[in-house]
């Protein structure tokens, strides 16, 4: 009985110096995974899973993100921004969301992947703003810009089960030019 209880406790010492890894091997840790974890910390990023990105897209945690470089992690350290699948929505009737005129124009962008909308503009010295609503017409949130040389853009809205409208108000305007709600 002696000899297994030996026995037993000489696997158990060699086991756990096998489990354990050394403390230089456990301070090593991958530098993308680490730059994913310093951004998502910062504020700058989310992790979200196959499932919710595609019941509800990034949600609220978009709400006043640059849609340039809000970074959604998907898996591990890859990750996309909202701005890489974004469109100018169409209707089928051939209405495009953007409104002109000499002063320039502001039209919506709307990412599929991330459900999120914002304006962007190409008037210079103009206000522009995204404008976010419920579906039965009550204000969600309204995020403005100001652009001095156009080629700019708003923070993004959560448009999941919502809708947007971007307008913007031209220099030489008395009121704001809105697109149709999407």
């Amino acid at each position: 009985m002696r000899r297994l209880l030996l026995i037993s406790g000489l696997v158990s010492i060699l086991a756990l110096g096998w489990s354990a890894a050394p403390a230089s091997a456990q301070a090593a840790r991958d530098p993308a995974v680490l730059e994913a974890e310093a951004v998502i910390a910062a504020g700058d990023g989310i992790r979200l899973d196959a499932v919710t990105l595609a019941n509800t897209g990034c949600g609220s945690s978009c709400d006043n993100r640059d849609p340039n470089t809000f970074k959604i992690y998907y898996d591990g350290t890859r990750y996309y921004t909202c701005a890489e699948d974004a469109i100018t929505p169409k209707l089928s009737s051939g209405y495009v969301y953007r409104v002109s005129s000499p002063a320039g124009s502001v039209e919506l962008r709307y990412s599929p992947r991330c459900r999120t909308a914002w304006a962007r503009t190409s008037a210079g010295w103009t206000a522009f703003k995204v404008v976010s609503r419920h579906l039965n017409g009550n204000h969600r949130k309204t995020i403005e810009g100001y652009s001095e040389y156009g080629g700019v853009w708003t923070d993004m809205v959560n448009d999941a089960n919502l809708e947007a409208s971007a307008c913007y108000w031209p220099a030489s305007g008395t009121d704001w030019h809105c697109t149709r709600w999407y």
